[in-house]
């Protein structure tokens, strides 16, 4: 049995393949139709819009926070000054006194015997 398969390319076929291909084909101007629709004139002024919407969301965010940070430093004060609150807070949560005692440092809260009374 003989492995020739029968066909045969010509001498010199692949070599200028490319050439006679691009030769043989028409000239064609492929230039892209822009369409423009009411959308891409106001995308950026909507644009604009939405991170302006967003930047005063944020601030009122903040603001927010930071008002309900101030009201509820008395309250949580007040909390602790009473011996049955401070009690039941020690016997019915994950109590760690070295953690109270440093975050109290770092509010610069005085606990000395001197403030207590």
């Amino acid at each position: 049995m003989s492995k020739d398969p029968g066909f045969k390319v010509p001498d010199n076929y692949f070599a200028d393949f490319a050439d006679k291909m691009t030769k043989s084909l028409p000239e064609r101007d492929f230039t892209p139709e822009i369409k423009t629709n009411i959308w891409h004139h106001i995308r950026p002024w909507a644009y604009m819009a939405a991170m302006f919407g967003g930047i005063w969301c944020m601030m009122n965010l903040f603001t927010l926070m930071r008002d309900n940070t101030i009201s509820n430093d008395s309250s949580i004060a007040e909390a602790f000054r009473n011996d049955k609150f401070v009690d039941d807070f020690v016997l019915t949560t994950d109590f760690n006194e070295y953690d109270l005692i440093q975050q109290m440092y770092e509010d610069s809260v005085d606990i000395t015997n001197d403030s207590i009374n």
